[in-house]
């Protein structure tokens, strides 16, 4: 890289460069390449398999599978607003939950139902969703956007889902908690606080502003 520098290119090329690091020595030299960039205000191409990498040190993400572009676009975007579902599934750490079932219609309300819980959908989706009235949906939520209902000060039976906590997975500063709905197997990521009992029923609750929905034969998002 060094020898690269003085000859002052207009891009540098990147394939990988960190991969053979150990764990503690890739972020720091992730933290170098960013600051050099950034003091050379010079284009950086960098490829790479780690998301991490990618929406840390990325200005923008390409995100391809078998030669095809699916999505180009800010790190954010790419993760509030897949493309697809693989995009969606290809970023975020632990990867997006997603699941199978149906949408519904009643009272002029729709819901998604997964056959053993049904959450109702917020209303500002129901114009892209209306077309999806009783066919069957893949729907997406993202780990963080699920919540034990112990913690939650305002919720509703409409989003309200219950589950058994299978396992607690304590990180630290955060809680994986694997939880099974009777059908689908899915994860919530909680405060270090945040420690139910595994084997055990339980509440959550979902951030339903932040879910997605995806076609299941084209896989492109619909919400």
């Amino acid at each position: 890289l060094g020898r690269a520098i003085v000859r002052k290119p207009r891009v540098f090329l990147f394939d990988e460069p960190l991969s053979n690091l150990d764990a503690k020595m890739r972020v720091t030299m992730r933290a170098e390449i960013h600051k050099l960039r950034l003091r050379l205000q010079t284009t950086f191409i960098y490829v790479t398999h780690d998301q991490t990498e990618a929406m840390t040190m990325g200005d923008r993400i390409v995100v391809m599978k078998d030669g095809v572009i699916h999505q180009c676009a800010d790190p954010m975007t790419i993760y509030d607003k897949p493309a697809n579902k693989f995009v969606a599934s290809f970023i975020g750490t632990p990867p997006i939950n997603l699941m199978n079932g149906t949408i519904q219609k009643k009272d002029k309300k729709y819901y998604f139902d997964e056959g053993r819980f049904r959450v109702k959908l917020v209303d500002e989706m129901n114009d892209a969703i209306a077309g999806y009235a009783g066919r069957e949906v893949v729907f997406g939520i993202r780990s963080e956007d699920i919540y034990d209902r112990l913690f939650v000060s305002e919720a509703s039976a409409d989003n309200t889902v219950r589950v058994t906590c299978e396992m607690v997975e304590p990180l630290g500063s955060d809680v994986y908690l694997y939880l099974n709905s009777g059908k689908s197997n899915f994860m919530a990521r909680v405060g270090a606080h945040n420690r139910p009992e595994v084997n055990r029923d339980l509440e959550v609750v979902f951030d339903m502003r932040k879910v997605h929905f995806f076609d299941p034969d084209t896989e492109t998002t619909i919400i």
